[in-house]
This record gives C-alpha cells, sequence and structure tokens, in this order.
C-alpha cells in the first residue's frame, strides 16, 4: 500500500510524521509524494490556532471528493486528533481511523484494522511510554537538521493552550537514550540536531536540560545543537551559561513572552512578570550580544485592553527583539480562557497585530543590517541552487542565507561552508561563497 502524510503544525509533528513514516515502512508500505499517488493519505494535524484546524478540515472535504472516485484510506492525527476524538467522525463521516499523539505505536493496528473493513477505527489511549519511541523505525526526512524528542507534554497550564490536554503531562526520555540517539545520528552524517520538546528547559531524564546539552556536545562529529521551546519559568542561570559559552549550542534563543502586560500575562497563566522575564534575559550577561532572540506574542487576549497592547509595544522595542512569531488570539475548545470575555472587535486586533509586525519587521531589518560585510558559517539546505540561481543555506543564528557559489558550482548538502554577507532584507540575508 502507498502512503502520503501531510503535516502541519510545529516541529514537534515534523518529527511525529517522521515516526508514522517509519511505523509504515517497516509494515511495507511505500512512502509517495502525493494523493493522487496514495491509497492510504494521513493527516498528522496542528490545533494550537484555528486557521491550522480549518486546514485540515479543507483537506479532509478535498479527500472526500477523491474517496468518491477511488479506494482511499483517510486517517487523522495530532493534537485535534486527540482533542475531538469521536466528534471527527460526525463532522467528516469519511475519515476510516483516528490516531490519538499518545498512540503513535498502534498506527500499523489502526490501519490493519480499516483495510479488514471496520468503521470509525479510533485509538486516543494514553500510554505512558509513548515518548520511549524506537529512534531506529524514525524515517527522517531528506534535510540537513536531525529531530530528537527528549520530552513529551507539558505541566504549565497556559490558559489559552490545549497541549496539556492533548499531550498529556510531561515525559521525559532518559539521557543515555537521547544520547545514544544523537551519536547514530552523527555517525550517519547528521551534523546538526535539535532538541525538541514542549517545555525542554524542564528536561529531568536524569540530568538537567543545561546539563544534556553539554553531554550532548561531547558527541564526535556533531557541529551545532538546537532546542526548542523554551518557557521562561524553566530558564535557569545555568542554561543561559551554557548557552553562550558552548560554542557547539547555536546562537540562538527562542524564548516566548506573549504579552508586555503583567495584567494579561496572568489572564494568561504564564506564571512570569514582565520584570522576570527581562531578568531571565539578563543571565545571558554579555553573551546576549552574540544571540539571536526571538518570541511568541499573542494580540488581542480577552480583556487587552489599549494600555496592554501599548506596553506590548514597549517592551518590544525595550528589547528589540531579533524576531518574533504573532497572532491574534485563536479561542481552542476546552482551554480555560474560553470562559473570559472576548469583546474586542476583530478590527481592533488586526490593527493592533499591524502596529507589532510592523515594528518587528523594522528591528529584524535592523538585526540582519549588522550582518552585512560579515563572514559566517552557514549550513547548506538544498541539493542544488534554486531557480533564482542562489542556494538555500542557515546560519547559526537561524538566518535564512541566499547563497551565490558562482556558475557550475556544487556545494555539499549538510555541510558548514563560510559566506560572506552582502545584502540584508526583514526575512533573509543574501551572501557570497568565500
Amino acid at each position: 500500500m502507498k502512503f502520503h502524510i501531510q503535516t502541519w503544525g510545529c516541529q514537534m509533528n515534523d518529527h511525529d510524521g517522521e515516526k508514522l513514516s517509519g511505523l509504515l515502512s517497516v509494515e511495507g508500505f511505500e512512502p509517495v509524494d502525493s494523493v493522487e499517488q496514495a491509497e492510504l493519505v494521513l493527516l498528522n494535524t496542528c490545533s494550537i490556532r484555528e486557521k491550522a484546524v480549518h486546514k485540515v478540515y479543507s483537506e479532509l472535504g478535498r479527500l472526500r471528493e477523491v474517496k468518491q472516485r477511488r479506494p482511499l484510506l483517510v486517517g487523522v492525527t495530532g493534537c485535534p486528533a486527540q482533542q475531538e476524538q469521536a466528534a471527527l467522525f460526525k463532522r467528516a463521516p469519511h475519515i476510516d481511523f483516528v490516531l490519538g499523539t499518545m498512540a503513535l505505536k498502534q498506527l500499523p493496528r489502526l490501519v490493519a484494522e480499516a483495510q479488514a473493513g471496520m468503521t470509525r477505527v479510533m485509538d486516543t489511549g494514553e500510554y505512558p511510554d509513548n515518548h520511549l519511541f524506537p529512534s531506529s523505525v524514525t524515517r527522517r526526512r531528506d534535510t540537513a537538521k536531525a529531530l530528537v524528542t527528549i520530552t513529551e507534554g507539558c505541566n504549565h497550564a497556559c490558559t489559552y493552550c490545549i497541549v496539556p490536554t492533548t499531550r498529556g503531562a510531561e515525559r521525559h526520555r532518559p539521557c543515555e537514550e537521547v544520547l545514544a540517539e544523537v551519536r547514530s545520528l552523527a555517525t550517519g552524517g547528521y551534523r546538526e540536531v535539535e532538541l525538541l520538546g514542549q517545555n525542554v528547559n524542564s528536561y529531568a531524564g536524569g540530568c538537567t536540560f543545561a546539563e544534556l546539552l553539554e553531554r550532548v556536545s561531547e558527541v564526535e562529529g556533531l557541529e551545532w545543537i538546537r532546542f526548542t521551546t523554551s518557557h521562561p519559568m524553566n530558564f535557569t542561570r545555568e542554561l543561559a551559561r551554557v548557552l553562550v559559552t558552548n560554542p557547539k549550542v547555536a546562537p540562538f534563543l527562542h524564548l516566548p513572552l506573549q504579552s508586555g502586560s503583567d495584567r494579561v500575562l496572568k489572564r494568561m497563566s504564564r506564571e512570569y512578570t514582565v520584570a522576570e522575564y527581562l531578568e531571565r534575559l539578563e543571565y545571558l550577561g554579555e553573551g546576549r550580544a552574540k544571540l539571536t532572540l526571538s518570541t511568541d506574542f499573542i494580540v488581542g487576549f480577552p480583556g487587552e485592553t489599549d494600555e496592554d497592547f501599548e506596553a506590548t509595544m514597549r517592551v518590544l522595542d525595550e528589547v528589540a527583539f531579533d524576531g518574533s512569531f504573532s497572532f491574534i488570539y485563536s479561542p481552542r475548545p476546552g482551554t480555560p480562557s474560553l470562559r473570559l470575555k472576548d469583546d474586542l472587535p476583530v478590527g481592533v486586533k488586526s490593527e493592533r497585530l499591524t502596529r507589532l509586525q510592523q515594528s518587528q519587521g523594522r528591528l529584524t531589518q535592523a538585526s540582519n543590517d549588522r550582518f552585512v560585510g560579515r563572514q559566517i558559517p552557514v549550513r547548506i539546505e538544498t541539493h542544488g541552487p534554486t531557480e533564482h540561481g542562489w542556494w538555500l543555506a542557515r546560519s547559526g543564528e537561524w538566518k535564512t542565507i541566499h547563497l551565490v557559489a558562482g556558475p557550475d558550482r556544487s556545494l555539499p548538502f549538510g555541510e558548514l561552508v563560510q559566506a560572506r554577507i552582502t545584502m540584508a532584507s526583514p526575512h533573509f540575508l543574501g551572501a557570497e561563497l568565500v
């Protein structure tokens, strides 16, 4: 049977897609590049924002039309599957099976039951060992960076977030198991890994997260280590020290703030104040200047006043984030924030988001301008030049690089090369091969 997996969402979802692909491949199934070629389509979905859920249902509508023309198995997994469960069958009766986030290893069984003619097949059970997925089964995509899960779930209770419901409480992989996987990846040719978790900072698999970074950095052949996502409440002085002193830890930190208003942060149950967030940034000391710092903002959270939003804008300017991901508040079923009165007009929310993103654009441009004229290492992320003639690469600071290498020059995929930055835009850096 030929299968195709479509993934939406974060790096955790991307890595789940690699695990699911591996499970099917072990069973003898063949991956294909499109729905048109597939006999089984698995939608690996995200529910963090309402827009992502709409995309999933739009794709399900398209697949219903395909199923009317030919045999096709359709499965849904990811956070909406864990959250909606049997309700998915009511909204989209042509779905053959639903697989929860904590039941990934049950995929072959569910597919077999659907093939046998069983209807509305579902497993959304909580398997306590689901974070101990055998890395040898994972079928990795053709990328320059390998993803490695170190934790699953989250013990925080932000009022807008569905993750504690869909991913469960925190479970931590043993550090020796993480190290064994990283060693295997390095032996297999990967020079960069990204450690994943809903909150990597709280890692407790036999050592602290700072200690894990130090131990991973000792793996021979590894050049860069990244990690996501960080919660400010678990960002320690020791972690900051490792981030700014260990040469293998990429000089990039994503530390979500969400709002510059203490009143809004309290309604979000973020567990810190703006002053405490800024104090954690001070842990970086002089090393802050060597890092690229990004964050998240939610605009238009229920009860957000003009004064609250202006406080966010002041923090944005004060910190001068190199980049940020900002979104209008998206109410999610089952979250505590649904009990809060959300009467802010959509137009006001959109206007605030535009203002914030325009200010961030200016800050990002200034951040990128500082790279012009510098010579830096970048990792090649494409197997050949684009139709525009440049190669896609990435710096340790997580800057997208459009690299000109000259005619008929072939660059080694996944390897570091030296590039001289020649121009900067808010979205990428232009560079030439040194």
